[in-house]
């Protein structure tokens, strides 16, 4: 292989990466709802000037509710595609996929409040 095939190969990649976000945010209402919560915590922690450590906490937190919700759907997509009519051992593995989800959701709300919480009551 030389070295432009494997540039080209990359850049296809990049698309269809491109392409599952742009679907995901175009079909997953869930999805949609996360990314609007991590847009207004972004312009919070601007106001609120927070550390870079909030910073990097914030951003690996909300990546990882990012992540795993679209983990979810595609599980989601993958049972309804294998298995239609209802099979309660599909239920229960999506059910675990949308606890995984809940689980990194929840984590994020407490830390969102460990670092917004005091710089609230600075303001009340």
């Amino acid at each position: 292989m030389n070295s432009d095939y494997k540039g080209r190969k990359k850049w296809i990649g990049l698309s269809y990466a491109l392409n599952g976000l742009k679907e995901a945010v175009r079909e997953e209402r869930n999805l949609k709802i996360h990314l609007i919560i991590s847009f207004f915590v972004i312009v919070c922690s601007a106001w609120f000037q927070i550390t870079a450590i909030e910073w990097i906490v914030l951003i690996l937190i909300m990546a990882l509710v990012i992540s795993l919700e679209m983990i979810n759907s595609s599980i989601e997509r993958v049972m309804d595609f294998l298995a239609p009519e209802f099979h309660s051992s599909i239920g229960i593995i999506k059910d675990i996929a949308a606890g995984a989800v809940l689980i990194a959701a929840g984590s994020s709300i407490v830390i969102g409040l460990i670092i917004f919480l005091p710089k609230v009551m600075v303001l009340l």
